[in-house]
């Protein structure tokens, strides 16, 4: 009994960390298209022995014929690759900025409030001084 609990946990944890991680790929699967990537599905042998060879996961650049390309390979999840220029890679790159930028607002906000809900001091602390000097080295 004590055992299938401990597995039922470990999976729960488990899983919650997976579908955080798939949540991110589509959400950078999802901001690539958006950018102008175009996907390209693995759907002959020899494509999907390429992609098994490119990084996974990864946004990689390489360079052929003098002009610099961007490949998002996902042979687990989609089966594809994503490939764009330099114009869809600086839109991408722009995406990116502002949602760390909108996740640093919301951090800051959250610490902000944070704060304010832990301070402590009254208004009239001045009045503490009298009561609790220890408090209010001088």
């Amino acid at each position: 009994m004590r055992w299938s609990c401990l597995v039922l946990v470990a999976l729960i944890v488990g899983g919650c960390g997976l579908r955080k991680e798939e949540q991110h790929v589509r959400t950078v699967e999802s901001n690539l298209a958006a950018a102008g990537f175009r996907t390209i599905p693995a759907d002959t042998a020899d494509k999907r022995g390429a992609l098994k060879n490119l990084p996974s996961r990864r946004l990689t650049e390489t360079e052929q014929n003098g002009k610099r390309y961007y490949w998002y390979a996902d042979s687990d999840g989609c089966g594809c690759a994503y490939v764009g220029g330099e114009k869809a890679y600086r839109r991408y790159d722009a995406m990116a900025q502002q949602r760390d930028e909108i996740a640093s607002d919301k951090a800051d906000a959250k610490m902000l409030r944070t704060v304010q809900e832990v301070e402590d001091t009254p208004g009239d602390a001045w009045f503490w001084q009298n009561v609790a000097p220890e408090f209010f080295p001088r």
